[in-house]
């Protein structure tokens, strides 16, 4: 598909209303005071910057803006529905901007760019990501720049939905936005309808993280997102004479929904027929294998590790409480010097270094393991873990969201290197 160049990312903080627009020595000071590596300098005109990040593999250069935020912008009505749920979000007048071209690297590159954002305005009450179109909290962002591991990839890009009128069907159009910036196309899935939506958008998230960590497959060519899920892409203008799409059609398609953006279809059951991948819906909701990178698996496994001392202390804090429970996913050695099968346990008890946990997955592999076996595990063997409480379900990406929920104050940020 022509056009795969990445446009830049554009990140935005937003300033308390309360504070005058900072200069240029007040955003060099926080720079300084956050450890970050980064430099800061001046460019013409006086409230635009250029600054230098390193991170690992090379540096990162941005432009840094002070805006003033129209009243009108869309985030406001993201704000409205409690995306992002701050007073202050919806008052404020200033927003300092971030944007760059990212690199090979986009999960490295969108790190390094928020963090540079954190350190600018360690204040800011919101986030808001002007490529994905996407707002999230001040404390989010500080949660982000605070982790020495990148956020999921599916922080990065959105997917929307777009219902049709109930009485027609309730059709519905899925697709992203955030996704060109990575190295990727966007992805669509048209002819659908509104009680699919929502399976079908992690069909799309799986797809996503599959094409960023991959690349982008040619069109019309075969790939799997996991176990007996074939699916291929097309550009929507040629995808649209497979699907018949009264939502997602070209008279839905601007020029953002337009470019560099592709429609997943499955393949059909006549040879060389494409359908929309509806029919996978039972499939998704029975919990299928999605096929994950090891590149992925290995930052879950960095960020797991990296706050296992929240998951410990809130284990033992609610052990006893029936309305609490806690898994860890562990990568058990399948023996045969293949690698690891990851199995999801129950926990009983955990320690610094090991957990008392019953599995509760049926092992394909390792065969010698059973479900509802209860052992002593070494946590050495960590891959992923999540805490379901009577507010939600937690994982390492979230975990401090609840520790804050918890002690109905802001926990304590650590510094942004480690």
């Amino acid at each position: 598909m022509p056009g795969l160049s990445r446009p830049p990312s554009k990140l935005l903080a937003v300033l308390p209303d309360a504070e005058p627009p900072p200069g240029f020595e007040e955003l060099e000071y926080n720079l300084d005071r956050s450890g970050l590596a980064a430099t800061l300098r001046s460019k013409p005109p006086s409230q635009r910057y250029r600054a230098l990040v390193r991170k690992p593999g090379g540096a990162l250069v941005c432009d840094v803006e002070l805006t003033l935020r129209e009243p009108s912008s869309q985030y406001l009505e993201l704000a409205r529905l409690g995306v992002i749920d701050s007073p202050a979000a919806m008052t404020s007048r200033f927003c300092v901007s971030v944007t760059c071209t990212l690199a090979e690297d986009p999960l490295e590159s969108l790190h390094a760019q928020l963090r540079l954002l954190a350190a600018l305005a360690p204040d800011a009450v919101a986030m808001l990501d002007d490529s994905a179109f996407h707002a999230r909290s001040g404390d989010w962002l500080r949660d982000a720049a605070a982790a020495s591991v990148p956020p999921a990839p599916t922080s990065f890009f959105s997917v929307h939905s777009v219902f049709g009128d109930s009485r027609k069907g309730a059709e519905a159009w899925l697709h992203t936005h955030g996704l060109h910036r990575m190295g990727s196309i966007e992805l669509d899935i048209v002819g659908i309808q509104s009680r699919e939506a929502s399976a079908l958008a992690e069909l799309i998230n799986h797809v996503a993280r599959f094409f960023i960590d991959h690349g982008v497959p040619p069109g019309n060519t075969p790939f799997h997102a996991g176990n007996d899920l074939p699916l291929v892409w097309l550009p929507w203008y040629a995808a649209l004479r497979h699907v018949d799409a009264k939502l997602g059609g070209a008279t839905d398609r601007d020029v953002e929904h337009s470019r560099a953006r592709g429609i997943l279809l499955a393949p059909g059951e006549s040879s060389g027929t494409l359908e929309t991948p509806r029919r996978y819906v039972p499939r998704i909701e029975a919990d299928p294998v999605f096929y994950m990178s090891s590149a992925e698996t290995e930052r879950m496994q960095r960020l797991a590790r990296e706050r296992l001392p929240s998951f410990i202390a809130l284990q033992a804090r609610f052990a006893k409480s029936r309305k609490w429970e806690f898994r860890v996913k562990l990568g058990v050695p399948t023996g045969d010097g293949a690698g690891a099968e990851h199995l999801w346990f129950d926990v009983h008890k955990t320690t610094a270094d090991t957990v008392d946990g019953t599995l509760i997955n049926r092992p394909h592999i390792i065969t010698c393991l059973r479900e509802g076996l209860r052992s002593k595990w070494d946590l050495g063997l960590l891959t992923d873990w999540e805490i379901e409480s009577p507010g939600g379900r937690y994982t390492p990406e979230t975990v401090l969201q609840l520790e804050r929920g918890l002690a109905k104050d802001r926990v304590s940020v650590p510094p942004l290197l480690h």
